[in-house]
């Protein structure tokens, strides 16, 4: 008797197991860097996450709010002397604080592309926005709420994935 309720006991467990494995897959987080150097030695890197079981072909995530996609994404800013200018985390657990973000990826061929507008929005702060393989400008709001454009090239960006 004793011998039966122990194998019943094993049993019960593998599929216990077995059954919990199956309902909750783990996710898995892809992190992409990203580096884009402007013409005067101005610098913009970031990272962003998406989970990659359940992200589009293509990621287009725009305004404020929840993403469909994207978990994460920072940017920081460095001036041609590589000191830092500014640091933004435009997502942060899936939920996107840029009024005027966007923000576009393929997630099939790991480029970024299109229209992308990320970093600040404010008075006083920066941000690079453009189309990538076209033109990409890195833009500093003043207090007055002009902008001016600091630094721009033909719209590379690099991308590393990890």
């Amino acid at each position: 008797m004793q011998r039966i309720f122990v194998q019943l006991v094993i049993v019960t467990s593998l599929a216990l197991s077995l059954l919990l494995t199956s309902i909750a897959p783990a996710a898995e987080a892809m992190t992409v860097n990203f580096t884009w150097q402007g013409n005067q030695g101005y610098l913009a890197t970031g990272t962003f996450n998406y989970d990659e079981k359940t992200a589009p072909a293509i990621l287009s995530e725009k305004g404020v709010g929840t993403t469909q996609a994207l978990e994460s994404l920072t940017v920081s800013f460095a001036d041609p002397s590589n000191h830092p200018i500014k640091t933004y985390n435009t997502i942060n657990d899936g939920v996107s604080t840029g009024k005027y973000f966007q923000f576009n990826f393929n997630t099939m061929t790991q480029d970024i592309i299109g229209s992308i507008d990320i970093g600040g929005e404010l008075p006083g702060d920066i941000y690079l926005k453009g189309t990538v393989d076209t033109d990409l400008s890195l833009i500093q709001v003043f207090d007055s709420g002009a902008e001016k454009i600091v630094d721009s090239n033909s719209g590379t960006i690099v991308i590393q994935s990890n």
